[in-house]
């Protein structure tokens, strides 16, 4: 859960989340260490750092690093402290604050690190400005984020089509589906410079990548599943909500069809605290 000002966090605190958020730090590693860099002796910090899922990846790859990370959430925090105990880390320094409210001094972190944050937020600037002031000159901000109406599953299916249209409505009543083409212009808006957001996409088929569709669309249905009920309370219209729901068969499916294919986008934001900072 992200350690900021939220628009409504959208997925909770349940253990069923919390294990979600190490599963998808696991499917999705070597994309999120892509947007990294690190060298030994530097102090990373992660601004909605939920259960530790990613710093505990970040910590086994770098053990020469100092970690740190914030979130909003008690339970997402005492979480993060027996994941990372268990990953044999009990160095992490871990808080409970607002993102846009760091307890750290000015200049006093060298990376900060956000992953599926941006999107829960109701001021992301407000964040970033705060991740700017905590950043030492010189120092790295790397974001990672999607554009949820990038998503799109083949052949064509009208079904999908309906629960994907519902679940992006659905999450814009609490964050921003959207966020990933956005980081950029934040970025520039809080100060940083250098600011660069290239988007990576993610693309599996059938049948020669018939796993990795299912256990991609495993990973996704894990987040949009769950929703069902409120996708289907904003559904007065019995015909659209039986399409919802057969769209939610018909992508749990889609590995079974030897044409089936899935595509996301991810973008990757990073951005520099210039030497001399820009007024807040």
């Amino acid at each position: 859960m992200p350690a900021n000002q939220t628009a409504g966090y959208i997925h909770g605190t349940s253990a069923r989340e919390q294990q979600r958020l190490i599963d998808q730090a696991q499917e999705l590693g070597a994309l999120l260490s892509a947007n990294l860099d690190l060298h030994p002796g530097e102090r990373l910090l992660e601004i909605g750092c939920g259960v530790g899922a990613v710093l505990a990846q970040i910590g086994g790859a770098h053990p020469d690093v100092q970690l740190c990370g914030i979130d909003i959430s008690p339970e997402q925090i005492d979480a993060a402290h027996r994941h990372l105990r268990n990953q044999g880390m009990d160095d992490v320094e871990l808080v409970v604050g607002d993102g846009a409210a760091l307890p750290w001094p000015s200049e006093h972190i060298d990376r900060v690190r956000l992953v599926w944050v941006m999107e829960h937020l109701s001021n992301p600037v407000a964040v970033l400005k705060e991740a700017r002031r905590v950043l030492k000159p010189g120092g790295t901000i790397h974001i990672t984020e999607t554009d949820y109406a990038s998503l799109q599953l083949s052949p064509p299916d009208d079904a999908i089509k309906a629960l994907l249209s519902a679940f992006i409505c659905h999450f814009n009543r609490h964050g921003d589906a959207h966020a990933g083409p956005r980081l950029a212009p934040w970025l520039v808006q809080a100060g940083f410079s250098e600011v660069s957001n290239q988007m990576v996409g993610i693309h599996h088929w059938c049948p020669s990548q018939e796993e990795r569709v299912r256990e991609f669309c495993s990973y996704l249905l894990q987040f949009i599943s769950p929703e069902l009920p409120a996708l289907l309370a904003k559904t007065p219209e019995p015909a659209k909500a039986a399409l919802i729901r057969k769209g939610l068969e018909h992508f749990a499916r889609l590995a079974d069809r030897r044409d089936g294919a899935i595509s996301l986008s991810v973008y990757q934001a990073r951005a520099l605290k210039p030497h001399q900072s820009t007024p807040s």
